[in-house]
């Protein structure tokens, strides 16, 4: 479903240059209007090589509040000049799968209503793009700024951006700078995005990062979706939790981490659907890892090789106020799950093929007893490795008769006090030769004791000592 009216118009004007992209070649440009009110102008796959100085008159006669669609997909193009002006209350323009490597200024001057633009499979470096690019009409002695709010650059040769890029565009709220080989998101770069302060989606995927500063996201506040995938970070970085408030989408696909502890997600209270996917290293989710993820309704946790550990806690604290809908745990290298991890009936979906379950009590209590059987997709029920007698059987045909069911039947009775009307002959016997028989050994260890001295007096006794004066003893005259 659409998020906003802003963001169907844009998916409207994708699906168009779409259909647009996949008509077939011809000498010359191709114009329509489809159902959804759009015209469209095709000069896709025309050996164009030189942009037209006019549009055909069926664009110039399009109505003004009518949506317009140019498409210069796989063409011979290397440079963008300036474009005629169009018609038409939202203009989108794909330049994608071209050679690309220049664009003048002023090249959309004549295009304020220009919402999407396409610059996407070329070969455009940072040094070509910069703000005067996007300059409006010029009026009263300064240029005007454009409408754009999609911006794809993807599959380019970007390695920084200009710190004025987006000086005229102050409604760019999707920016896609994946595959271009980035490596490190310098401080000219963190310049140029601070100004962006409209920005809701940021695609990084494939850049080649390993970190982001910490200053990175200061001042997007509206940023909603972000997509790190294909990079080479150790560790979800810590700047995210700058836009915590506001992100709703990650991607953390296929990236060299090696665990997800209570540090991954800090700060990320809003986050509603989370992927980590496709890492090859990833082998365990320790301890309160999801606890920051108070809004989390849809997580990803599939295709990681390595991954056979997920603790019972990885949720600690929010099973209270579980917001969690979906899980996929698919194809990953989990054996075991704790019937603990999560409240398994309060899920709409659950994906747990392609991993190498034994089927034990744990995982019986939440198929059966949790009812986890029932959110499984039609074709998609995971089937028993181990034991051997379960081998190859579905997890929801499993019974397991000899698993605790978990009653009060062997609760202890409470303990009653105990009175002297419950006392018995056999108690007072017991009581009075207990006694007699400490009595007893206790005159037995005193004339031991007894005779012990006697004896020692009797051989070891000391013999008295005699003083002599010397005075008086003549032998020492």
């Amino acid at each position: 479903m659409c998020r906003g009216s802003k963001i169907c118009k844009v998916l409207a004007l994708l699906a168009a240059v779409a259909v647009a992209a996949a008509a077939a070649g011809g000498s010359e440009c191709a114009s329509s209007v489809d159902a959804l009110n759009t015209a469209t102008l095709n000069c896709s796959r025309r050996h164009i090589d030189v942009l037209p100085e006019n549009w055909p008159q069926e664009i110039l006669d399009v109505p003004a509040d009518q949506h317009v669609l140019i498409t210069f997909f796989n063409n011979s193009l290397t440079r963008v000049t300036q474009l005629p002006a169009a018609p038409g209350a939202r203009v989108a323009v794909s330049f994608k799968n071209n050679t690309i490597r220049d664009v003048d200024d002023d090249a959309f001057r004549n295009m304020p209503n220009l919402v999407y633009l396409d610059l996407s499979n070329n070969a455009i470096t940072g040094e070509v793009l910069r703000g005067e690019i996007f300059q409006g009409p010029y009026q009263d002695g300064v240029y005007d700024s454009i409408a754009l709010e999609t911006l794809n650059l993807g599959y380019n040769q970007i390695h920084s951006l200009d710190r004025n890029l987006f000086e005229y565009t102050p409604n760019l709220t999707r920016l896609y700078l994946n595959n271009n080989p980035i490596e490190i998101l310098d401080h000219v770069t963190i310049l140029a995005l601070a100004t962006a302060t409209n920005l809701e989606v940021l695609d990084l995927a494939y850049t080649d990062i390993d970190s982001i500063p910490l200053d990175a996201f200061r001042g997007l506040e509206r940023l909603q979706q972000v997509d790190l995938s294909g990079n080479k970070f150790l560790e979800v970085p810590e700047s995210l939790s700058l836009v915590g408030a506001s992100l709703e989408y990650l991607n953390f696909n296929n990236n060299p981490i090696v665990e997800l502890n209570d540090d991954s997600f800090i700060g990320l209270t809003n986050l509603k659907e989370l992927e980590v996917g496709e890492n090859e290293y990833l082998e365990e989710v320790k301890r309160s890892t999801f606890s920051p993820l108070k809004s989390l309704r849809v997580l990803h946790l599939c295709h990681n090789r390595k991954l056979s550990y997920i603790s019972h806690n990885a949720f600690r604290g929010l099973k209270d106020a579980w917001t969690l809908k979906e899980v996929y745990l698919d194809d990953n290298n989990l054996s075991e799950l704790p019937s603990d991890l999560m409240p398994w009936s309060k899920l709409d979906t659950i994906g747990m093929t392609g991993n190498n379950w034994l089927c034990n009590c744990d995982l019986a209590n939440i198929v059966i007893a949790q009812g986890a059987a029932r959110k499984f997709k039609t074709g998609d029920i995971p089937y028993c490795v181990a034991p051997m007698r379960w081998s190859g059987a579905y997890i929801t045909n499993v019974t397991l008769d000899y698993c605790p069911t978990f009653d009060n039947t062997f609760t202890p009775k409470q303990k009653k006090s105990f009175g002297i009307r419950d006392l018995k002959p056999k108690h007072v016997l017991w009581s009075i030769f207990g006694v007699a028989m400490i009595v007893l050994v206790g005159m037995v260890i005193g004339l031991l004791v007894n005779t012990i001295k006697a004896f020692y007096k009797k051989t070891f006794r000391s013999q008295p000592i005699h003083y002599i004066n010397i005075n008086d003893d003549s032998s020492f005259a």
